[in-house]
Parts: structure tokens; C-alpha cells; sequence
């Protein structure tokens, strides 16, 4: 589903980032809230165990990006438990555009059109996995 260009592109700008901003994570829900002060309430005041989560979750992303089919049962597992807290849809949309702008901020120099394209395909199939298993669990 990835290419092997895709695949490096997306390991090495966020190990870059990670090397630089470990905080990268923490500084995605600052500018999440930001962008959509709605979503503020959907999340514990103190976002650190969260963005500890986003970060583990990124981090089995990208091991598995070799055999994304891997991802497709915890993704929708995690997209039906995200829709018994109301998460839509159309947040998800939301989420990956401010991760990737997150992203290339932080990676500088490093953020190419390439980047970007291969993150924008990861974060794609992250978001309509989970939108998948939001669906089946208001469904079921």
C-alpha cells in the first residue's frame, strides 16, 4: 500500500522531529485547540497521557507500514471507542490536517511535497480505518 519512498519518507521526518521535539505530540493538541476550540472538551485538561497515547499510536503506525492490514482491527477498535465519546466524522478530517501542518512545522527544512503526500496517505488510511469501526459500532 506504501511505497518503499513513502515508507522512508514518513520514518525519517518523524524520527527527525521526535529527535528535536519530543514535545511534538503535546504541541499537536495546543494547536488542535486552536484550530477547533470545539473539540477542547472531548479531552482531560492535562493532555500529556493523551499525547503520550498519540505518539505510541504513531509510532506502531509506522512500524507496520511494510503490512498496514495489520492496523485495520486495533484502528477500528479505536474508531468505535472513539465514537461511544462522540467523536464525527468530519473530526477526523480535522485532526490529520492540523497533525500534518504540526508536523512540517516542526520537521523545518525536512518537510518536503513528497513528505507531505506520504504522511497525508498514512493519515488517510488511519482516518477511514477508524471511521470504518465508528461505523460498525453505531451500527451495531
Amino acid at each position: 500500500m506504501f511505497t518503499q519512498i513513502q515508507t522512508d519518507l514518513i520514518r525519517s521526518s518523524f524520527a527527525a522531529v521526535m529527535a528535536t521535539r519530543p514535545e511534538m505530540a503535546t504541541d499537536f493538541y495546543t494547536r488542535l485547540f486552536i484550530t477547533a476550540p470545539q473539540l477542547r472538551d472531548m479531552f482531560p485538561q492535562d493532555v500529556t497521557t493523551q499525547a503520550t497515547k498519540l505518539e505510541a499510536t504513531l509510532q506502531v503506525a509506522l512500524s507496520t507500514l511494510g503490512a498496514p492490514e495489520t492496523l485495520i482491527a486495533p484502528l477500528h477498535a479505536l474508531g468505535a471507542r472513539h465514537a461511544k465519546i462522540g467523536v464525527q466524522d468530519c473530526y477526523y478530517i480535522t485532526v490529520s490536517e492540523v497533525l500534518l501542518d504540526t508536523l512540517a512545522a516542526e520537521a523545518g527544512d525536512l518537510w518536503t511535497a513528497e513528505t507531505s503526500q506520504a504522511w497525508g496517505a498514512l493519515l488517510e488510511f488511519i482516518s477511514k480505518t477508524m471511521i470504518e469501526g465508528a461505523k460498525h459500532a453505531r451500527a451495531a
